[in-house]
């Protein structure tokens, strides 16, 4: 429940976290919000002591959809920018009013049209704006961060992926270093799928994967 985040996210303050990563499309940023505030407005923690990170949503994924779903993030957040804002997928969907719209076959109404450039644009003028101090990527390939390179005015903070030793990614880490985009990990412990992996090896139970 929103309130379950809400004390997560406080227990979190409280044992020192000062990073945290959402999303438009976890659905979970007016609770993360509602204790940021109660943490801001209390003076135990500043402004700047925290890193907080937020995602545009594949329906987002529009140039002139950009500013709109940023500024609700901020909203939720109840905060007047993000320290890092993202592409959360290189793939964008159909403008709709549903995260994830489908066709009456079930199909989701992917857009074939995504343009990186266009939207790369459109996320530079939020940092002009103030909204964002740094944006960045979301598993994004070595040939889309190419393109957006050749005609970044402000250049990716980072490109965030599925990293952990089964997904090693080591071609992407190595260009990463080579051109100065550091990446980020998620699932740094494994991924679902990882997981299921883990109790194929025979050697871990699987409350150890867990």
């Amino acid at each position: 429940s929103h309130d379950d985040i809400t004390k997560a996210v406080e227990y979190a303050l409280e044992a020192g976290y000062r990073h945290i990563d959402t999303a438009y499309m976890y659905q979970n940023e007016k609770a993360i919000g509602k204790a940021l505030k109660k943490w801001l407005d209390s003076g135990k923690v500043k402004r700047e002591e925290l890193f907080i990170v937020t995602k545009l949503p594949m329906v987002g994924n529009h140039p002139h959809l950009v500013e709109k779903y940023l500024k609700e993030s901020l909203a939720d957040l109840q905060l007047s920018y993000v320290d890092l804002y993202l592409i959360h997928k290189p793939v964008g969907f159909q403008n709709s009013k549903d995260l994830f719209p489908v066709d009456e076959n079930g199909h989701l109404k992917v857009d074939m049209k995504t343009d990186h450039i266009a939207l790369w644009k459109a996320m530079e003028a939020q940092v002009d704006a103030g909204r964002a101090k740094f944006i960045g990527l979301s598993d994004f390939t070595i040939e889309q961060m190419e393109r957006i390179l050749k005609i970044a005015r402000i250049r990716p903070s980072t490109d965030q992926i599925e990293c952990h030793l089964y997904f090693q990614r080591k071609e992407l880490r190595e260009w990463g270093k080579k051109n100065g985009i550091p990446l980020t990990s998620f699932a740094s412990l494994g991924s679902g799928a990882a997981i299921t992996q883990f109790n194929k090896g025979g050697n871990m139970t699987e409350q150890q994967t867990k």
